[in-house]
């Protein structure tokens, strides 16, 4: 019997639950820790375009490594589709901090010395990316992206349609605020420059030839990047932070078949060597006293499949919405309650405020066991952390409990 089924059995009593082969506990190699890795995520952005002051999110880049490094920063959408990506250079321990509201305005970050000729580096003019007219650099300047290109970026993340010749299609999910764009970002350690890539696959992981045996594709294995990212938002005075989630390279532990991060794109022949994550979390929530504004869950999703295309609007990707495979809310008395066929988490990602519709709570305080294994019994990691605030005073972040891990577990 599932280990995951027995212990929500128990809590429950006569409830019946679904559960699948166990996925195991947190051991050896699949300890997801805040350490340095190859891939970081985050899981969750957002920008309000149309208040200055309003939502935004800051995300850095580090290199724990004493030389250079070449970082891949892909954002995607809530759907799991690529859309922009491109290259921030790093020295030896460097530091490199991101505004996401700058690249939907049409400016990369400056990160990368000019070269000359010969080879040698100035020090006094900073490019895009590597630099280079591959990568949009423009030698004492920002390097923009063309304002088609902007108007692509913020339609694909607002579940806008996007319009191409006589085709007409979405790239994500409407939300209720037009204005704020959402997705999430992978920052990949990798082994040379590649240009700026806007609505293509080419040069991101989901194209085929991103990750090769051991780290001899575009992408590398080298574990050196940490970071940490910032929802901020000036007008309500309200700010929180949380580290980046590390997805450590282990390529003498993974062999054709087992779960990887990016096993969707590889077709799960473990080929990237990234650990994956967990998939069963517990997490406290609270509304009230203190944290008046109440508690927001942020989760990340695998959706386990390579479907990488755009659709057309008004429609979904096959795999949604995910459903989860059990979600219970427990009082502060240690009482059980099954959410039954919830959705509370139906895409890629998607922050999701507690006590809302999609995640009724009948207390003010207690905590959640998500098991985010597709509600169809498919095994799946994902990753959840909380963001608890007080209206207009503060706020504050952190990771979620993760209670398995799918280290040891096939396809």
């Amino acid at each position: 019997m599932n280990w995951k089924r027995t212990l929500f059995i128990l809590c429950l009593g006569a409830a019946s639950l679904g559960g699948a082969a166990s996925a195991g506990i947190l051991t050896g190699n699949c300890r997801v820790g805040n350490q340095p890795a190859a891939t970081f995520l985050i899981p969750y952005f957002e920008v309000d375009l149309s208040q200055p002051g309003g939502a935004n999110t800051l995300f850095s880049v580090n290199n724990a490594s004493a030389k250079s490094e070449i970082a891949r920063v892909v954002l995607w959408t809530d759907w799991g589709l690529p859309t922009l990506a491109f290259d921030v250079y790093l020295t030896g321990y460097d530091v490199q901090t991101l505004n996401v509201r700058d690249l939907f305005t049409g400016t990369l970050p400056l990160t990368s010395p000019a070269v000359s000729p010969v080879g040698l580096a100035s020090t006094d003019v900073l490019l895009s990316g590597c630099g280079g007219s591959a990568n949009g650099g423009v030698a004492g300047e920002s390097a923009p992206v063309p304002d088609f290109d902007v108007a692509f970026l913020k339609a694909a993340h607002t579940g806008r349609p996007i319009t191409k010749g006589a085709t007409t299609q979405c790239l994500g999910s409407p939300g209720a605020n037009p204005n704020l764009v959402t997705g999430y970002i992978t920052v990949d350690a990798v082994n040379r420059c590649t240009p700026l890539s806007v609505g293509t696959l080419v040069n991101t992981p989901a194209h085929a030839l991103y990750f090769a045996s051991h780290g001899t594709g575009l992408a590398s294995d080298a574990n050196v990047l940490w970071g940490d990212y910032y929802y901020v938002n000036s007008d309500r005075n309200q700010a929180s932070s949380s580290p980046a989630v590390a997805v450590v390279a282990d390529p003498d532990f993974f062999h054709s078949g087992d779960y990887t991060f990016y096993g969707r794109y590889v077709g799960f022949d473990a080929r990237d060597d990234r650990v994956p994550l967990s998939s069963l979390y517990y997490v406290r929530y609270v509304d009230g006293g203190t944290f008046s504004g109440g508690t927001d869950l942020v989760v990340w999703r695998d959706n386990r499949r390579a479907e990488v295309n755009p659709l057309n609007c008004g429609t979904q990707p096959t795999w949604a919405p995910l459903g989860e495979q059990q979600l219970v809310v427990f009082d502060e008395e240690e009482n059980p309650r099954l959410i039954n066929q919830s959705n509370a988490f139906p895409l890629a990602t998607q922050k999701v405020h507690v006590g809302g519709a999609s995640l009724p709570v009948s207390q003010s305080f207690g905590f959640l066991a998500l098991d985010l294994w597709h509600q169809n019994g498919t095994h799946a990691q994902g990753w959840v952390s909380v963001v608890m605030s007080s209206n207009g005073r503060f706020g504050t972040g952190h990771e979620a409990v993760r209670v398995d891990d799918l280290c040891n577990f096939g396809q």
